[in-house]
């Protein structure tokens, strides 16, 4: 037992080292949380060996932010944010009252015009862009929103909220709208770090930060409604956070996905072909309430795509993208995009390049 407790405080003695020798390297004179670090970094108590990937992780995920600061002329603190934002307390209470949007806006006053925000006493790590493909979920979009905006504030991001809707006569396509959100929200600012979200995800902790690391991090691994248990390791939807770098080198996603399924395991597959692997969060800090919704009709032919979509992975994504935009909002809470896609010419394009 002494032997156990001995290496327990060894390892907590390294963790400090480094976590301090991190900071002066980037010479942080903020006061950092330790409170709030080592909550994230022993979130799982059961496993060590996760807890000490998760320390490297984190750190990774603040150098990650670092690359590409922009020191713009909004930014009059050029002092750079704490590696650990200062507040965050772990399980949050999720306000379930659906406001209306005047309402939202008066309770988020510190938002740029298209649901934008950066510190003002600080420079940013992160440059983040929360993309939300987008269609009939009014209700669940408010209260995204009015949950999301304090809570990304407090990891004091700078980041935009990019609502991306399909006109309503076409068959809805979540990973082809997570590509336009991509390439419309990049015309706009520079970000380097990308959300890929669902409307109806929420999250419980606000440990579970929303930023980019060294590899692809799947987010919601523990969801309220599939008993916050991973159904299976492959699993790369809900909620995803990868580079401006990660999703250039995978093309994507796929733009063949018309209907509900598939298209997360087809993302999946497009990482571990290009040699990279997911990471996570434990499911003690990256937990989701999922908003209670109808059952989307599935796709048909999710199997056969699947099977074949390594075929498709350098034709079909990113570089084959058609899409006509229809208007661009840049609303108080959300920057919306509203496109029209033509279903057939997608598909005829890809079915003409994977022939030649």
């Amino acid at each position: 037992m002494n032997n156990i407790r001995s290496k327990v405080l060894q390892w907590i003695v390294v963790l400090i080292l480094l976590l301090l020798g991190y900071v002066m390297i980037y010479n942080q004179s903020a006061v950092l949380n330790f409170k709030s670090f080592f909550n994230l970094v022993w979130a799982n108590k059961n496993s060590r060996r996760l807890s000490i990937f998760q320390f490297r992780k984190y750190l990774a995920d603040s150098s990650i932010g670092s690359l590409n600061i922009n020191f713009s002329s909004s930014h009059r603190n050029t002092t750079l944010c704490p590696i650990i934002p200062p507040g965050l307390v772990g399980s949050i209470t999720i306000n379930r009252d659906i406001l209306s949007y005047k309402a939202i806006e008066d309770k988020n006053r510190e938002l740029q015009p298209g649901g934008c925000y950066s510190p003002s006493n600080c420079t940013p790590r992160h440059h983040v862009a929360i993309l939300i493909p987008y269609r009939d979920r009014q209700s669940h979009l408010k209260l995204f929103l009015q949950n999301i905006h304090p809570f990304l504030r407090k990891q004091q991001l700078d980041y935009g909220i990019f609502v991306i809707e399909l006109v309503s006569d076409v068959k809805f396509n979540r990973a082809m709208l997570f590509n336009i959100g991509f390439v419309e929200a990049l015309k706009l600012h520079n970000y380097n770090c990308f959300i890929f979200h669902d409307v109806d995800l929420i999250p419980e902790n606000d440990l579970n930060l929303y930023t980019c690391s060294e590899r692809p991090r799947h987010m919601s691994v523990a969801i309220d409604k599939m008993k916050y248990r991973l159904p299976y390791n492959q699993l790369f939807g809900g909620v995803s956070a990868m580079t401006k770098e990660q999703f250039e080198t995978v093309n994507g996603f796929s733009n063949s996905y018309f209907g509900w399924g598939g298209e997360d395991d087809d993302m999946y597959n497009r990482i571990a072909h290009n040699k990279m692997s997911i990471i996570r969060y434990s499911s003690e800090v990256a937990r989701y309430k999922m908003m209670s919704h109808a059952k989307e009709s599935p796709n048909p032919v999710r199997g056969t795509l699947l099977k074949d979509g390594q075929k498709r992975f350098k034709i079909d994504g990113l570089n084959s993208l058609q899409y006509e935009v229809l208007q661009v909002t840049r609303r108080k809470l959300f920057t919306w995009i509203l496109v029209n896609i033509n279903e057939k010419a997608v598909k005829d394009a890809i079915e003409a390049a994977m022939k030649l």
